[in-house]
């Protein structure tokens, strides 16, 4: 397993409603940062896995 990013969270904070994590299938994916796309304006949010650190981009409602 690669090494955790510092940056990253690396366990799950209290209170998070985790969703499962499409690449180790462990329900660790929770909402991490949000961020607006220069082009077209949308609001991302990622998604971090707190176990395997893989990260998503989402669209985020406004």
């Amino acid at each position: 397993m690669p090494a955790k990013i510092p940056w990253l969270p690396s366990t799950l904070p209290p209170g998070a409603r985790p969703e499962t994590c499409p690449k180790c299938g462990r329900r660790a994916l929770i909402p991490w940062t949000l961020r607006r796309d220069d082009r077209t304006k949308i609001v991302m949010r990622t998604w971090v896995c707190v176990e395997c650190q893989v990260t998503e981009e989402r669209p985020e409602p406004e």
